[in-house]
């Protein structure tokens, strides 16, 4: 199971998920191909099948060490939240509610626009930043994320539904009903959802 699936809160669901840009197994290519080369030229010059043995294996270890981070590193936006996740013996990962994300920056050079890859910066309340390298799709991502945040705030525009009926002899300060965002039991009188953080309608005693 993936770190993402993993931490889903209850009815919590993925709405896009993201990728590295596979820019990342530039290098082993390089090396891989500088290998190539010298073990065809080893066929007539013998004294370079040791560097090109070298290059090879150097290329495969590159190789492996890139693939780990792509197969490690997620992105995703759900119904709650954004969620990343980067890195593999070392561990780094942001998971903010749509409801605290102030913005999303996408940076990308030149080549970035051609290949289509770019570092995206997620902005959280309080102006702490999160930058992210080498994410494929940069801006398709900065996309889904304001979406995700439009309509959960269409959600929170909608009217809260109505309080239910508290029970036959629970008392009032323990009766609970359904958060109106995420559907989470919580507290009549709540005023914020310990589920998803929004804001909710207080029940008022008669």
């Amino acid at each position: 199971m993936s770190y993402v699936d993993s931490q889903l809160l209850n009815g919590e669901s993925v709405q896009y998920r993201a990728h590295l840009h596979k820019t990342i197994f530039a290098p082993a290519c390089a090396v891989g191909a500088i290998g190539a080369i010298a073990g065809v030229a080893a066929f007539r010059r013998s004294e370079l099948w040791p560097f090109a043995l070298a290059m090879l294996v150097l290329a495969a270890i590159l190789f492996g060490w890139s693939y780990l981070g792509y197969a490690t590193s997620e992105f995703a936006v759900t119904n709650k939240r954004v969620i990343i996740k980067v890195g593999w013996l070392t561990r780094r990962t942001v998971e903010t509610m749509l409801s605290k994300v102030e913005g999303i920056g996408v940076d990308q050079s030149v080549l970035g626009r051609i290949l289509n890859f770019g570092s995206v910066v997620v902005t959280g309340t309080g102006g702490t930043k999160e930058p992210f390298a080498r994410l494929a799709n940069p801006l398709e991502f900065r996309r889904q994320v304001q979406g995700a945040i439009s309509a959960s705030d269409d959600r929170r525009g909608a009217p809260a539904p109505p309080v239910a009926e508290i029970p036959a002899g629970a008392t009032n300060d323990r009766a609970e009903r359904e958060c109106p965002y995420c559907a989470e039991p919580i507290l009549v009188r709540a005023k914020v959802c310990k589920h998803c953080g929004r804001d909710v309608a207080a029940w008022t005693a008669p």
